[in-house]
């Protein structure tokens, strides 16, 4: 497994510096005090309509989680929802894991509910990141704007999500169809490493589906609509802040620029949320990256990312901050565990 995951890390590395190295070109050719006027010029309304969007996009982004664990209510779930983002930013996994569950069993939430809920969430978000260029494609064929491109890019996530997808509804069937998935793929992943045991597999995804089954039926749908409200949020956030830059709709139509999100979407399972990377790829998209308006649009992509990062950081940091205050035992638990203490 570590003999396979090494290749795959480098294959990521590999695209990022690729894409980098292509986006560094562009950036030499943009006039930065051009990019600053457009990025300090909007007005206190414009950066009142972004923060509304981001809000939006939070509270969609953590809403599968309270739906997976009904006991927690939005508020706390965004709440862990931004803190979980601030420490995978910062610090190596699991560390967001140790903080999710921390936080969870300070307001009461069962472990082994906590822990399903998180599966399931992130989960869920796996079909939605790797579904998005269907819905791209979809989006562009009805505007009579796809391309062979696309097809391909939606042809190859595509089938990643529904891989996730076929293993929820595994899961969502019960417990003997669930182990029999898990130690069947076992067995062939026993042919790489020796190491996989299908019975410990089959175990676990009956322990799984007996903890997370129930919900994940009565939850999927809701779930999987927050997921694809997320989708249309940061679309929106990304039309907005090309707007507000001063990119018009001649030079770059609305449906085009959702596209170009949605087709670019796997490329936030790179580090950074895929910074550099994807913005790379819409600029391309657009078309933007030489012309008239190519610093606007590298200004709109500077204040989406602000919006998209940025400020949910900020926000993490604040609600960490609440949360270890008001429960300083367990903040003083999660310290120790970190440390190996």
């Amino acid at each position: 497994m570590r003999r396979r995951a090494l290749p795959v890390g480098c294959l990521k590395i590999g695209i990022t510096l690729v894409a980098l190295w292509w986006f560094a070109r562009v950036v030499r050719r943009v006039n930065w005090s051009s990019v600053w006027d457009a990025v300090t010029d909007l007005s206190l309304l414009q950066v009142a309509a972004l923060l509304a969007v981001v809000a939006v996009r939070q509270c969609l982004n953590a809403g599968p989680l309270a739906v997976f664990v009904p006991a927690l209510g939005l508020r706390h779930a965004v709440s862990n929802d931004l803190s979980a983002n601030l420490v995978a930013t910062v610090a190596p996994p699991p560390g967001d894991v140790v903080l999710r569950i921390a936080m969870l069993r300070s307001w009461g939430i069962p472990a082994a509910e906590g822990v399903a809920g998180i599966t399931l969430n992130t989960l869920t978000y796996y079909v939605a990141r790797f579904g998005a260029p269907v819905l791209g494609l979809a989006l562009s064929a009805v505007a009579g704007q796809a391309e062979t491109a696309y097809v391909w890019t939606a042809v190859t996530s595509g089938a990643v999500s529904l891989v996730v997808v076929a293993g929820l509804v595994i899961a969502s069937r019960g417990e003997r169809p669930a182990a029999r998935a898990a130690g069947w793929v076992a067995h062939r992943l026993r042919r790489v490493s020796t190491r996989v045991d299908p019975v410990a597999w089959s175990t676990r995804a009956a322990e799984f589906v007996r903890q997370s089954g129930d919900v994940l039926r009565r939850g999927w749908g809701r779930a999987m609509a927050c997921q694809l409200g997320l989708l249309l949020s940061e679309a929106l956030l990304l039309v907005l802040s090309l707007r507000f830059a001063g990119v018009p709709a001649v030079v770059a139509p609305t449906v085009t620029i959702v596209v170009a999100l949605l087709v670019s979407y796997p490329l936030t399972a790179l580090p950074l949320a895929g910074v550099g990377v994807l913005d790379a790829a819409v600029i391309a998209i657009l078309g933007l990256e030489q012309g008239l308006f190519e610093a606007e649009a590298v200004a709109g992509l500077v204040v989406f990312r602000v919006c998209w990062m940025l400020v949910p950081l900020a926000l993490g940091a604040v609600t960490v901050t609440r949360w270890r205050r008001g429960h300083v035992a367990e903040a003083a638990a999660l310290r120790n565990a970190t440390r190996g203490g």
